[in-house]
Parts: structure tokens; C-alpha cells; sequence
């Protein structure tokens, strides 16, 4: 005979196939009490009341067993070596304390079971909320994708002004590619009319040969002319963006205070950008200390290495760590093997954060330096002499 077992906020209980209780180990009247042994048996650990209970069946005879949760039936397998355990969801037991457990409680005895089953459910919710608070990496994740959704939009209004404005200036747009510069040119400006070589060089940071570039496009732009209102209106739409710019600039700063926290190593290495990104794509710090090198290296890169598994084009070299400068710098030979270098970093950075909580950032960041240095070193030994 197969003997069911499971567990509720009464106890643990037992049942054949026919819905026959054969015995029970009730749990203390206490809520609390009860939701630290449910919150056990969730993380695989049986309770001493399905230890007794178990123990009570074997000595009857019994010989096999089912239970819910696959974890739990690993321990007792250790522990209760004559019995068979096998994982069933949902089992007899289950079906039956799910659907019928206010008769059940009846029948041990025990009248208000909604009001028991209702706060052991609020102790355990509340401590998941507060477990998962605990685990910052998510807020950074958050932040992450925040930060992302404010450049999309910086860039899609920052590109439909510059479309709107080319109406009345076109030749800035190929003089002027950084937004911001030519957001702020717009702003303090307005009108071409205004774009003196003195006045644009105070404006913006530009050598006098860029600013005279400008100043000579405003004279002889072929642009349409605009009046007040429709500088004013294009005027409103940059500001905004600038405002933007702001709200990016402080969201960037709480990431690196979050990263400070909860990656110290990896901010280390990499900064606090960049080391969000990769919590992000890996879908948060322990699941990013879990990837080899190699898959930490391409990340953020996928779409690159799908296209080179159908074989349409070379593996990536780099995913997110493409902005890491000293990959983003060099020469286009060496960006694999920096890669690869940073990636290692990386990958112990991530570990040592997820799993230690040791500063070691310091010493990889010193080992990191040294390999690129050799790296570059290397590079240009070989290089053959003109």
C-alpha cells in the first residue's frame, strides 16, 4: 500500500489511496510557529513532526511513500533508508487537506482554521516581501531598465528635433552629430541668424575651426526661414530633453550607490553602469556569478551571435562590456583579447560578490591593468616595422 503524506497549517497528515486518514502529527496552535515550519518545508527540510509521523508508519508495516515537494522526499530518503519516497504533485494528501480541510480540522478537533490558515499566510507573505527586499540586485535590475527606457526616448525626441530644426538649418545636423551639443545650440541660440563664430564657440565646447564651420553654414544655409513661435515651440522640446538629460544623470548616480552595495567588485572593475547591465541581462547578481566567462563576455550581444551560429557572420567579441574603455579604445585586433581579460575579471568579481562579500576589486583591478597592458605590449612587438 502507497501511503500519501502532506502537509497544511494543521500538521502533517497521511492518507491512502482511498481518502482513508491513517495517522497525523499536528503542528502547535501558533501561528507563528506554524508558518516557520511551512517556510522549512518549502526549502526541502522536513519537520520534526513528519520525521515522527514517518517513523510511525515504518514501524506499521509501511513501506512506500509520496509527498509534494521533490526536496523534502531527497532528505527522507537520506534519513529513512528502508522506506521508498517518490515525488507526486499533487498527491491523495494534498488533493484532500486542499479541498477539505475544514472537515479535517474538525475531525482532529480544531474549529477555527480559516482564522489560523489567514495569519500564517500574512507571516509567510511578509516574509517573502521581505526577503526579496533583501535582495537589492532586483532594484538595480529596475534602475537598469529605467536608464534604458530614458535613452530610447532621449534619442527618438532628440532625433525629431533635429529634423524639425533642419527645416530651418540642415547643415548643423552634419556639423553638430552629439545631441547634446546641438540641443544646447538650438536652445541658447534659436534662430541660424545668431550663430556668430564667437557666440557658438561660448555656447558650446568646439574648436575656433568647428565654430567658424557653423557660423559659415548659418550665412549661407538654404534652409527655410522661421519665425518666433515656431523657434519658441522647438526651443520648449529641447529643454524638456535636457531635463531628461538630468533625471538620466541621477538615475545613473543611484545605480552606482545601488551597485556600491550590492556588486562592490564588479563596480570595481567595471563601474556602476556597466556592472548593472550585465546584473540585468543575467537576470540579477547570483544568476550572473553562475556564467562562465565566455558567456559573460558576449552578453548583451545575442542577436550578433545568432546571426553567427546560422553563419552569416564571425562570433561576437564583446556584448555590454563593449563600453568598458579600454575595449571600446583599442585597435580592433586586440578588442578579443581584452575582452576575454575583462570577462575573467569579471567573472570572479560577480562571484566573489554573490557568494563571499569580500572586497577583492582592488587587487583585480591591478591584475586586469597589467594583462591589457601585456596584452598591448605584445600587440605591438609584432607589429611589423615600416
Amino acid at each position: 500500500m502507497v501511503v500519501h503524506i502532506a502537509e497544511c497549517v494543521l500538521g502533517v497528515f497521511a492518507f491512502d489511496d482511498e481518502g482513508l486518514m491513517l495517522a497525523s502529527k499536528q503542528f502547535p496552535r501558533d501561528a507563528v510557529e506554524v508558518a516557520g515550519r511551512l517556510a522549512s518545508v518549502q526549502m526541502g527540510t522536513p519537520t520534526e513532526e513528519h520525521r515522527e509521523l514517518i517513523a510511525k508508519l515504518v514501524e506499521k508495516g509501511s513501506r512506500k511513500f509520496t509527498l509534494e515537494l521533490e526536496l523534502l522526499v531527497e532528505k527522507l530518503r537520506e534519513e529513512f533508508q528502508r522506506a521508498k519516497f517518490k515525488a507526486q504533485l499533487p498527491n491523495r494528501a494534498g488533493e484532500l487537506l486542499r479541498t477539505k480541510l475544514k472537515e479535517i480540522a474538525k475531525e482532529v478537533g480544531f474549529e477555527e482554521v480559516d482564522k489560523l490558515a489567514r495569519e500564517v499566510n500574512l507571516i509567510l507573505t511578509r516574509q517573502k516581501l521581505r526577503a526579496e527586499a533583501a535582495e537589492r540586485d532586483k532594484l538595480v535590475i529596475q534602475a537598469i531598465g529605467v536608464l534604458n527606457e530614458l535613452d530610447k526616448f532621449i534619442n527618438i525626441i532628440s532625433g525629431l528635433i533635429r529634423e524639425w530644426y533642419s527645416t530651418h538649418f540642415p547643415e548643423l545636423n552634419r556639423l553638430v552629430p552629439e545631441h547634446q551639443s546641438y540641443l544646447k545650440l538650438v536652445l541658447e541660440l534659436g534662430s541660424r541668424e545668431k550663430f556668430s563664430q564667437a557666440v557658438v564657440k561660448s555656447a558650446v565646447e568646439l574648436t575656433d575651426e568647428d565654430a567658424a564651420h557653423i557660423a559659415d553654414a548659418a550665412g549661407s544655409s538654404l534652409g527655410a526661414p522661421f519665425d518666433e513661435l515656431d523657434i519658441r515651440v522647438i526651443q520648449d522640446c529641447a529643454r524638456e530633453v535636457f531635463t531628461l538629460y538630468k533625471l538620466r544623470e541621477q538615475v545613473a548616480e543611484h545605480i552606482d550607490g545601488l551597485m556600491a552595495q550590492v556588486a562592490p567588485n564588479l563596480r570595481a572593475v567595471v563601474g556602476g553602469s556597466i556592472g548593472g547591465r550585465l546584473i540585468s541581462l543575467a537576470g540579477g547578481l547570483k544568476k550572473l556569478a553562475r556564467q562562465p566567462a565566455s558567456t559573460l563576455q558576449i552578453l548583451g550581444a545575442e542577436k550578433a551571435l545568432f546571426r553567427s551560429l546560422k553563419g552569416r557572420a564571425k562570433p561576437p567579441k564583446h556584448g555590454v562590456i563593449y563600453q568598458y574603455p579600454e575595449v571600446r579604445g583599442s585597435p580592433w585586433k586586440q578588442r578579443g583579447k581584452i575582452s576575454r581579460a575583462l570577462a575573467g575579471k569579471l567573472s570572479i568579481a560577480a562571484r566573489v560578490d554573490a557568494m563571499s562579500g569580500k572586497f577583492v576589486g582592488d587587487k583585480l583591478v591591478a591584475n586586469l591593468k597589467a594583462r591589457i597592458a601585456d596584452i598591448k605590449a605584445k600587440a605591438k612587438y609584432k607589429e611589423p616595422r615600416k
